[in-house]
């Protein structure tokens, strides 16, 4: 498993895109981070995180999707995965290793990325709290995590890259793009009584959708969700909102590594 981590790492760190990567997060995040230069303060959940939190949603779950799709996908393509098979590799480690290699890499350029833009910030003169910049930034480490092992998991069903790109932008317009408009369609040919239960059952099933409750709900404004989730936000409330959020990625992981694991194993047997 470290052989496989050491070498994703290594193999990233080596290609240009990823390069590229940090110059993006640096032009995006310093541009945010400007939006309230004249402010005196930036803190708590306004207009200008709403807008942080936005972009964020429609930039990493895609990138991450492809990433972790790609470094699965492109060793299925060229060969090299029937040739790890020949050694006594067990299929969860080289999974964990891919998603470790790859989850350090992108969350040191994005860290690195991310101490770059907020001294722009700095040194125009904003000023930031650093709760409020904690909290920015372990929203988007989570996701960069969560949606890593989802393209992981594409990268374990499909035998080509063009394959992994296909569904991995299926799946971010699915879950990113139209979820809320899906969620309206399907709810409004359901029984009044089902609405609220239903509700609560997509922000479980969409891990974007309840990394943004989580992230709001920190900054003390989960009122915005209305009345409806006021149960489901003192849920998701300090103490008991770090059990319930541990216990969702424990069983985030299982699931998707379990599976992971069955269609490469199958995928062996074949």
């Amino acid at each position: 498993m470290w052989n496989i981590w050491r070498n994703e790492l290594r193999m990233t760190v080596r290609q240009r895109s990823y390069y590229s990567f940090s110059g993006l997060w640096v032009a995006v995040l310093s541009l945010l981070f400007l939006l309230q230069n004249s402010s005196p303060s930036l803190a708590g959940y306004t207009n200008t995180t709403g807008t942080i939190v936005n972009v964020a949603l429609y930039i990493i779950p895609l990138f991450m999707l492809i990433i972790g799709s790609f470094s699965i996908a492109n060793e299925m393509e060229n060969g090299q995965w029937k040739l790890l098979n020949t050694y006594p590799l067990f299929t969860l480690s080289y999974i964990v290793g891919k998603m470790g290699g790859q989850f350090t890499a992108q969350a040191i350029v994005f860290t690195f990325s991310y101490g770059i833009s907020l001294a722009i910030g700095l040194v125009s003169g904003s000023v930031f709290s650093s709760d409020w910049l904690m909290s920015i930034y372990f929203f988007s480490i989570t996701l960069i995590f969560f949606f890593l092992i989802l393209g992981i998991t594409v990268g374990c069903i499909v035998s080509t890259r063009w394959q992994a790109l296909s569904i991995s932008v299926i799946i971010w317009f699915f879950l990113i793009m139209i979820w809320p408009t899906a969620l309206i369609g399907i709810l409004g040919m359901l029984p009044y009584s089902w609405i609220a239960p239903i509700l609560k059952f997509a922000l479980f099933a969409n891990p974007a959708e309840f990394i943004r409750m989580s992230f709001v709900i920190s900054l003390d404004a989960g009122a915005v969700f209305g009345q409806s989730y006021d149960s489901l936000v003192n849920f998701l409330d300090f103490p008991f909102g770090i059990i319930i959020y541990t216990l969702y990625v424990i069983g985030f992981l299982t699931l998707t590594f379990l599976f992971s694991m069955l269609m490469l194993e199958w995928r062996k047997r074949r």
